[in-house]
């Protein structure tokens, strides 16, 4: 059978691959653990991504062999966009399907109430998208596969005063993740000694951020920071599009493919940022190609797929590894030795000693024409 990319052993053996993998048995008992992404609301579009990512990771692990001979299956629940959604989520799989493995969430503002919870159970959660430095302190059964704000916050603002911008202002969402971009920026900017205006915090599911927008212009800042969601984010660039509101040095986004695939093209044009994860090397353009293959070139592909991805076989590595799907501090100690062996689609996975990434990667992007291209410095 065909060699399975650079890790996995004979999942069963959990070591690197170098040898033809079993099959799976059709009778086994399936190995069976959770998963919430936001399927609708407002980052629906992320979180079909995320999906299809973990779709694609499982049926890999199938035609690998499985867990030692038996299938993997992922129970998907939607947390509709929302910290009660996810909270539903976690209760009926925890409670009613008996997992001892969640996958995701999407966004700190879920990540953080349904991660304390699930710690309380001793139920093993594993972030896929979400990067709150808040996230750290949940306990010993939390695990993250994406790099915290205080990485992503440093690196957009250095980015940003490149431009040679002397006064800085921000919008972002209010909740743990806009406020920790916030604070990483205007700490990094404060520190380089260039002069912080404002930070904007707009709520969610508005029909109107005018006012949001004229605050956040007030004092005419050189730059601004901008970090949003899918619906948000269309709405908030259509209006300061409409208001003629543009900074003279540009606004800087984090995490772009948030609202890449939703925006109206024009008021987007020339926003410069930061892209999650590598797109490059022999992991990644195996991921890629097994990706359209599945799924088609239509499919709206965004950064947290391949987290996703990520996080899927890590969890499959560590029950293997382990020797148990029900044994969670078994896994959890398994999850810390995979995440140091595991070449991840999106880089290196190393855990740190509270669960979280030691590094990530960055791509300096610009929205041009419709998509995000690589920024080239003029």
């Amino acid at each position: 059978m065909k060699k399975v990319f650079l890790l996995m052993g004979a999942i069963c053996m959990g070591l690197l691959l170098t040898a033809a993998i079993p099959t799976v048995s059709q009778a086994a008992s399936p190995v069976v653990i959770g998963s919430i992404d936001p399927l609708t609301g407002s980052n629906a579009i992320q979180g079909a991504d995320m999906q299809r990512g973990e779709k694609l990771a499982m049926e890999q692990i199938n035609a690998a062999g499985g867990i030692c001979g038996r299938p993997l299956k992922i129970i998907w629940e939607d947390t509709e966009s929302s910290a009660k959604g996810g909270m539903a989520a976690v209760h009926k799989l925890v409670e009613i399907n008996k997992v001892h493995v969640i996958l995701g969430a999407y966004s700190s503002g879920i990540s953080l109430p349904t991660g304390q919870w699930t710690n309380s159970k001793k139920i093993i959660q594993i972030s896929e998208a979400s990067t709150s430095p808040k996230l750290r302190n949940i306990g010993p059964y939390f695990f993250n596969v994406m790099g915290l704000d205080e990485v992503m916050g440093t690196k957009l603002a250095e980015f940003a005063m490149e431009s040679g911008a002397k006064t800085f202002a921000s919008i972002t969402v209010n909740n743990p993740f806009g406020i920790g971009i916030e604070i990483w920026t205007k700490k990094t900017i404060e520190k380089a000694g260039r002069k912080w205006l404002v930070g904007v915090r707009y709520d969610e599911k508005k029909l109107d951020y005018r006012a949001e927008l004229q605050r956040l212009f007030a004092k005419k800042p050189d730059a601004v920071f901008f970090t949003a969601y899918g619906t948000e984010s269309k709405l908030i660039l259509k209006q300061a599009y409409e208001m003629g509101l543009k900074p003279p040095k540009g606004w800087y986004a984090d995490y772009m493919t948030m609202w890449s695939n939703e925006v109206i093209p024009k008021t987007a044009e020339g926003i410069k940022g930061l892209v999650m994860g590598s797109n490059s090397g022999a992991r990644y353009e195996a991921y890629h190609k097994a990706y359209l293959k599945r799924f088609g070139k239509d499919a709206k592909q965004t950064a947290f797929g391949a987290y996703a991805y990520d996080a899927t076989w890590i969890a499959a590595l560590a029950i293997n590894m382990a020797g148990t799907a029900t044994n969670t501090d078994k896994i959890a100690k398994a999850l810390y030795t995979v995440s140091r062996i595991y070449k991840g689609v999106t880089g290196d996975k190393s855990f740190d000693k509270d669960g979280m990434q030691v590094t990530d990667y960055y791509r300096r992007m610009i929205y041009h024409n419709g998509k995000l291209v690589p920024y080239k410095k003029k």
